[in-house]
């Protein structure tokens, strides 16, 4: 039996680091950043590093459960 070379990409090679701004528009009236928009920026986040470790398209089929234990706060 003839052994077959894997061959694919380590975790580190997709890795994706995005940063955002947290300005007036993305808070609730207490100055914290709203859940949605987090979550968004994380999906987008997610897509891209998914896309670079395939090397295809990527879609959200689903999210089980996200829990917020601290309030982000306004330019942070």
């Amino acid at each position: 039996m003839e052994s077959e070379k894997v061959s694919g990409k380590l975790v580190n090679q997709s890795r994706t680091v995005m940063t955002e701004m947290i300005m007036p528009n993305d808070t609730n009236p207490m100055g914290n950043l709203m859940g949605g928009y987090l979550m968004r920026w994380m999906d987008i986040a997610c897509a891209v590093c998914a896309a670079r470790h395939c090397g295809s398209q990527v879609a959200t089929a689903s999210v089980d459960h996200i829990s917020f234990h601290e309030p982000i706060k306004l330019g942070m």
